[in-house]
């Protein structure tokens, strides 16, 4: 770890005093001056007191000392100022063999949604991250792993800012009606055994308040526009994967199904399926299926899209 790191480590622990961290890494004070002067031109603030030391007030940066600083499960982490697609990125690492691997970047140039869509994707407003697992679940169960990742992120928010999460059926969350995150869960299922060899979950929110697109406004929010909390963006990460890490043993149990449907605000609406013909939703099975009555008959409906129809 070079000095930058722990002196980024050490002010998310408490005060730092120049003299005593340039005497135990081997510096100069003017050293620890000149990482403190990096830090503030990245965005931390970082304030100095005469005759005590530095202290990191709330900073809108997304770091790996900072996600670390919060995360109390062994993931290994890649935190990066921009890329393309942090599922690209995940990807490409899962093929290479990682597992319980997260990469989160402040802004994706060609963030990804379900059925080929982009997703708004700014600097300094959002959580994009993308988690590496190997669970072993059936082919079956991989349906799945988007509902847990939907539940856990909602919890995570929830616990962070005290806004009522939603879930759209099958991977969107909304507050009041309107979207603060989607999940897109990619994955590879080996050949031979006809099993899940890697899944590859994408979680991007809205945390902090940001100017959308006009095709936008009407239906997208963040968490602090609705809640008016600036969410730390270090720590909704850190409990998103936290959350994730039980991942398979809940996939198994189902026993996040009871959360999943109570979160549910498609159940009991009229919904647009497909963009072909309205159904009502009238439930969720223990597989993730949305219960459709069409007509009076009821039909299991587990891939596509539903709109939530307006009245």
């Amino acid at each position: 770890m070079n000095l930058r790191e722990e002196l980024l480590k050490r002010l998310y622990d408490g005060e730092v005093r120049g003299e005593e961290i340039a005497a135990e890494c081997g510096v100069t004070r003017a050293a620890v001056w000149k990482s403190v002067k990096s830090l503030i031109s990245e965005g931390y603030n970082i304030a100095g007191t005469t005759n005590r030391g530095y202290m990191l007030a709330p900073s809108n940066v997304v770091s790996e000392v900072g996600v670390k600083h919060y995360l109390s499960t062994p993931w290994e982490l890649e935190v990066l100022p921009v890329t393309s697609s942090t599922n690209d990125v995940a990807k490409v690492r899962a093929a290479g063999g990682a597992t319980d691997f997260a990469v989160i970047a402040d802004r994706q140039t060609a963030g990804k949604g379900r059925l080929r869509r982009a997703f708004f994707s700014p600097g300094k407003a959002g959580v994009y991250l993308s988690a590496v697992i190997r669970p072993e679940l059936s082919v079956g169960d991989c349906g799945l792993i988007t509902a847990y990742a939907a539940v856990a992120t909602a919890r995570a928010i929830e616990e962070l800012s005290g806004a009522d999460v939603k879930i759209k059926w099958v991977n969107d969350l909304y507050i009041d009606g309107r979207k603060i995150c989607g999940i897109l869960t990619e994955g590879s299922v080996g050949m031979e055994g006809g099993s899940l060899d890697y899944a590859v979950v994408g979680i991007g929110v809205n945390a902090l308040a940001v100017e959308f697109p006009a095709e936008l406004e009407s239906v997208a929010t963040s968490v602090e526009a609705e809640t008016g909390k600036a969410v730390d963006r270090c720590e909704l990460a850190a409990r998103i994967l936290d959350n994730l890490a039980s991942l398979e043993s809940n996939v198994r149990s189902r026993s996040f199904m009871d959360e999943y449907r109570r979160r549910s605000c498609v159940t009991g609406r009229t919904v647009t399926v497909n963009g072909e013909y309205d159904a009502t939703a009238v439930g969720i099975d223990d597989y993730c299926a949305l219960l459709l009555d069409v007509g009076g008959e009821t039909i299991k409906f587990s891939a596509g899209e539903v709109s939530l129809k307006l009245k």
